[in-house]
């Protein structure tokens, strides 16, 4: 139809045309045309945002990639403050350094803040708010009395540029994404390894992952930074002594709608917090308001004992952990879906693989991410979480690779690699998978809300949240039987710490009182809650709180964890190494089986001078702190001082003899013994010190030695610090009967007198301690030396005695 009509059209046209020409008059000129009109011109925002990379949610970001800038679109101020938009804030590392002890690590991220951004004098500022102290009132000038006495910061500011009527501008934020807002640099400083600074002319922002979505925002940047001189930690992972290169994160993140309702903290439960002071309360109500860390979970149906939830947990495990690890994380993280189903929630919580293309950073997603590092080190669990209400946003938990892999060499050193890929319950490998499980489920038990409860152990293994010493157990032929090493799934006390955290009450419930209930019922079974400041100084007081310990009597369990030790030292041979490699590393795996009683030692020395307490509120019918029964701190006394004996002390020369010198190029090992002294051959009395120096440092504890004081002076039938003093030396200069050992028990000696000269030089420690350990080496200094003894023996006591001499 079209192409007839233009044929007809032209030919019409042209007939026209030619009779016109025949007998019409010439027609007069035409007039000009008038000037096209000239195109408008854009405004000078969308000038300045031509041909760049509009990256639209949270906030408007626009990617310059020819010129490697971020620029960001600030809309107009909500009102007279200033502010045009409030987040959470969260700062990480994409790419780590790689060395534990300096702790950059990969995954590695900060807790929630809140951060305004706020228009001020032509320019934008990132300012952190100060969430630590509030008003909580309807009073606007109690608010601000608060607002105004305590300071805000500001991490950074720009200027905003082409500013439209309407109110929005650009600034150039390239300097906020490319700037050490991890603190890298102080971290580096801060581990002794240099003076290390940001170098901006190697630093850029990682435009590709820049990320905005709806709810929260992705800032990457590759970070270079420049030492004149280097640390032996960087030198050892840097391909550059001087330069590190680190891709750091930073994150905004939409404020949580409302709907959270916060829970009381209660610190008989178990779990983290976040608390400011709230200065708008009541004169009879506490300053300091504390609010438990958890997720938000919520029942479809809240009248329901049991329901299902409106969004579930789900966890996903990083692709990147190899197998059979991925396995073992994905089973070990999924037992608390147990939990979650006890506390009356269906379907509530999951764990999965982490999807292709997935960012294990991205805010929106719980990862359990597969850390390297140079060296064995720790794993953490923790998540971004709202300080004002304690809702957990995010969760994230950080594994190291090299646990797995150490703890496969602690159960070699137990039965021997010969079972190594056996597949039985003495498998080496499947023991460590099952240790694996555990860690997964621990971590992300912090990553939920939890904290440690170094109390569980005491009580049937009934937490996760515990560090789980192996239960080795002792066969009727002799053997040693690692089948039940690790228990399987949570316990009893990580269901009480689900169930107070989450658990969902039907309307009209007085939730205060139920909760209370919970708590109170699981302190009439024994279930009480002890953590790290109860368990990791080495004073503390607590013996039911301790690390990698296993039994309700940690002196009874002692005995059985040195008979376990004298068992394996007595089988260690090149049986414990894998065919292939060479002699030299049986040394890693010989010095954790020579140090294996060292953390229940620790758990039997908190006896001594211990206390018995609980985290305890007003009327919950908890027993009142008392001293441990004197029959049990001589137990642990005792105890402690066998470890002294050079019988302990001393290895069989059939495991010496398998020691030689550690051979070339291979990388050095931290599971080596740190002791020199003898290089390059094995320095069998300084591992011996080393064993020793764990029982007598236990026993001079500056505050263990203090309470010994006061408990005694307020009971007398509890042994005091003078008769610890006295059971050390008696039982440290005890004369060995085998010549063999004699330089052993002389080692010994020596570990004794150094640290009562620490103790007496202590000016932290008290007055009456002191003057005890002076007397004691003022004894030790006056023992009589017998002429007939052997010279060295002679020799070895003239030298303490000078050495007591020159510091008294």
């Amino acid at each position: 139809m079209t192409a007839p009509r233009f044929v007809l059209a032209a030919s019409l046209g042209v007939a026209l045309v030619v009779s016109a020409c025949a007998s019409a008059p010439p027609s007069p000129p035409s007039p000009p045309s008038p000037p096209a009109a000239e195109a408008p011109k854009p405004s000078p925002f969308a000038a300045k945002i031509e041909g760049l990379d509009k990256k639209e949610g949270l906030l408007t970001l626009y990617l310059d990639r020819e010129k490697g800038k971020i620029w960001l679109e600030v809309p107009a101020a909500h009102d007279g403050s200033g502010e045009v938009g409030r987040f959470l804030y969260v700062h990480g590392l994409e790419v780590g350094l790689g060395s534990n002890p300096v702790g950059l690590d990969r995954g590695q991220q900060s807790g929630g803040t809140v951060v305004v951004l706020r228009r001020f004098g032509g320019r934008l500022l990132v300012e952190q708010l100060n969430t630590g102290y509030v008003a909580h009132t309807d009073n606007p000038d109690e608010r601000r009395a608060v607002r105004e006495s305590f300071a805000t910061s500001v991490l950074w500011a720009g200027a905003l540029e082409v500013v439209e009527n309407e109110g929005r501008a650009l600034v150039d934020w390239t300097s906020f994404v490319v700037r050490d807002a991890h603190g890298a640099a102080a971290a580096m400083r801060g581990a002794k390894q240099g003076g290390w600074s940001l170098d901006r002319d190697r630093s850029v922002p990682d435009l590709e992952g820049c990320k905005v979505f709806p709810t929260n925002v992705e800032l990457s940047a590759l970070l270079t930074f420049e030492s004149a001189e280097s640390g032996r930690l960087v030198a050892s992972v840097a391909p550059q002594a001087n330069a590190v290169t680190l891709i750091a994160r930073q994150s905004f993140l939409a404020l949580p709608d409302e709907g959270f309702r916060s829970r009381a903290y209660d610190p008989r439960a178990g779990h983290f917090t976040v608390g400011y002071l709230d200065f708008g309360v009541p004169l009879k109500a506490p300053l300091e308001t504390l609010w438990a860390a958890r997720h938000r979970l919520q029942k479809i149906d809240p009248t329901a004992a049991k329901s299902a939830v409106k969004k579930p947990i789900v966890f996903y495990v990083d692709s990147g952990a190899p197998e059979p690890v991925r396995s073992a994380l994905v089973e070990g993280a999924g037992w608390w879906a147990e939990a979650f189903e006890a506390a009356g929630f269906e379907n509530a919580y999951r764990v999965e693989v982490l999807p292709p293309g997935i960012d294990p950073l991205d805010a929106r997603y719980n990862v359990i991410q597969w850390v390297h590092r140079s060296t064995r080190g720790w794993s953490f669990g923790g998540g971004v979480m709202d300080p004002r209400t304690g809702e957990m946003l995010n969760g994230h938990v950080s594994l190291g690779s090299q646990r797995v892999r150490h703890d496969r060499l602690l159960f070699e050193g137990l039965v021997g690699a010969a079972k190594t890929g056996t597949g039985g319950p003495d498998d080496p490998i499947q023991v460590a998978l099952a240790r694996i499980r555990q860690l997964a489920a621990h971590e992300v038990g912090h990553a939920l809300g939890l904290s440690h409860n170094f109390a569980a152990s005491t009580y049937g293994r009934a937490s996760v949240m515990d560090y789980p010493a192996p239960l080795v157990k002792i066969r009727a032929d002799g053997s040693l039987d690692l089948s039940d090493a690790y228990a399987k799934g949570i316990g009893a006390w990580d269901k009480v710490a689900i169930r107070y955290l989450y658990s969902e009450f039907p309307p009209g419930t007085d939730e205060a009182a139920a909760l209370q209930g919970l708590l109170n019922e699981a302190l009439a079974q024994g279930q009480i809650y002890l953590t790290d400041q109860d368990a990791r100084p080495a004073g503390a007081a607590q013996p039911l709180a301790s690390l990698w310990d296993n039994g309700s009597d940690p002196v009874a369990t002692f005995a059985d964890v040195a008979k376990v030790r004298q068992i394996a030292l007595a089988n260690f041979g090149t049986g414990n190494l894998a065919a292939g490699k060479p002699t030299a590393f049986l040394e890693e795996v010989l010095a954790p089986l020579y140090f294996h009683h060292r953390y229940q030692l620790e758990a039997a020395a908190k006896s001594i001078a211990g206390l018995d307490y609980r985290y305890s509120i007003v009327g919950d019918g908890q027993p009142l702190a008392k001293p441990v029964a004197a029959s049990q701190q001589r137990q642990a006394i005792q105890a402690v001082l066998s470890t002294l004996d050079a019988s302990f002390l001393d290895l069989p020369e059939s495991v010496l003899t398998l020691l030689p010198p550690h051979p070339p190029e291979y990388r050095d090992s931290d599971d080596r013994f740190q002791a020199q002294a003898t290089a390059p051959a094995f320095d069998a009395l300084g591992a011996a010190a080393a064993a020793a120096d764990f029982a007598v440092a236990a026993l001079l504890e500056p505050n263990r030695a203090a309470r010994l004081i006061d408990l005694h002076r307020r009971d007398p039938s509890l042994p005091d610090l003078n008769e610890v003093l006295d059971a050390l030396v008696s039982r440290g200069y005890a004369r060995p009967p085998a010549p063999r050992r004699a330089e052993i028990a002389r080692t010994v000696e020596s570990v004794i007198v150094r640290r009562l000269i620490v103790l007496a030089a202590n000016r932290e420690a008290t007055s009456a301690v002191r003057a005890r350990v002076e007397a004691t080496l003022e004894r030790i200094a006056k023992l009589p030396i017998d002429g007939s003894d052997p010279a060295e023996e002679v020799a070895h006591r003239r030298h303490l005695s000078r050495e007591i001499d020159r510091f008294l």
